[in-house]
């Protein structure tokens, strides 16, 4: 029989990516399935075949909950699932008592999410466990939430795959290392411009084509690149190769579709751990991912080892600590590859 199912994942970018085996466990056909995503991660919409995209915010407002409770009125769900555990959502199943809610909880800190009293509205629910080491990854947990007639989909088939558009298909290397750059990141670790360039040109020693991303908010570190490296303005589709570092091209204002496609076919990644860790892990691709936190005590690292556990317990993930001491960093990205 063909369920009518609601998923709410108005989350970020790496929170969908990492509910993204359960989402797509889902997504069979026999299931209608609508999902909301926020203004965050709305451009993921690429990957949803066959389903029924909404937008909504980040944080509800108010006329955000009231055109919910409306919206489940007249839409008849059998199930919704709560991927996103903002607290709104954990009130629906006192007042749709005919729907099967099943939930993503938070045991936290400071406090809980929801309430110890609406976890029994919840037709089912699994607990992300963020006072203690967890056993396994939240991913992994989540796919606890799904009922057994329906086959766990690990290799994401139900899925779109992304499209890489031609102008950069034309452009790029066949084989290529890619590099995220996150400002605040590597200014921590005193590797920006210059600098930064110390370490792409040891990279480009090892690796013949380099291709680098950065932020997409406007920053100094954007302006640097234009102005000393080839590049490709992915909003404008216009390239300006200009000879300098001719085997390093730096991809300005990329979205995230084309993002995804050359995670699929990239050979090796760098990055500071985040959104490309999803992706690279997505593909199963080389990823050497970037950390950098203060530890002053043993909460903070406790606090470190338990979000760790919470997003990567069993991902074999390659990852190395760093500071700002800029050449030790160096040598440490450079021993890896």
């Amino acid at each position: 029989m063909k369920k009518k199912i609601l998923l709410f994942k108005n989350d970020r970018g790496g929170d969908l990516l990492n509910s993204i085996q359960c989402i797509s466990s889902l997504l069979n056909n026999l299931n209608d399935v609508t999902i909301f995503l926020s203004n965050y991660n709305i451009s993921f919409s690429f990957l949803f075949k066959k389903v029924k995209v909404k937008k909504i915010n980040y944080d509800l407002n108010f006329f955000d909950r009231i055109y919910l409770f409306f919206f489940i009125i007249f839409n008849k769900f059998d199930e919704i699932y709560i991927l996103t555990p903002k607290n709104y959502y954990f009130f629906l199943p006192i007042i749709f008592r005919n729907i099967k809610f099943y939930g993503l909880t938070v045991k936290g800190v400071k406090r809980n999410r929801p309430i110890n009293f609406l976890k029994k509205f919840l037709y089912k629910f699994i607990t992300i466990d963020r006072q203690n080491i967890n056993i396994i990854s939240s991913s992994n947990l989540q796919l606890k939430l799904i009922d057994k007639t329906i086959p766990i989909d690990m290799s994401c088939k139900n899925l779109n795959q992304p499209k890489l558009d031609d102008y950069l298909y034309n452009n790029l290397p066949k084989n290529f290392t890619l590099i995220q750059f996150k400002e605040i990141f590597f200014n921590k670790i005193d590797l920006i411009n210059d600098n930064f360039f110390l370490l792409l040109d040891q990279l480009n020693k090892k690796f013949r084509n380099i291709v680098l991303f950065s932020d997409i908010e406007k920053t100094n570190s954007n302006d640097f690149f234009i102005k000393n490296l080839n590049y490709i303005n992915c909003n404008n589709k216009k390239i300006y190769f200009k000879s300098l570092r001719p085997n390093i091209i730096y991809l300005h204002d990329i979205n995230i579709e084309n993002l995804f496609s050359l995670t699929k076919i990239a050979e090796n990644i760098l990055c500071p751990h985040g959104l490309l860790t999803h992706m690279g892990k997505f593909y199963n691709k080389k990823t050497l991912n970037l950390f950098n936190f203060e530890i002053k005590n043993k909460s903070d690292l406790l606090h470190q080892k338990i979000a760790f556990s919470e997003w990567y317990k069993g991902k074999d993930l390659e990852f190395i600590l760093l500071n700002n001491d800029r050449d030790r960093t160096i040598r440490k990205i450079l021993k890896f590859f």
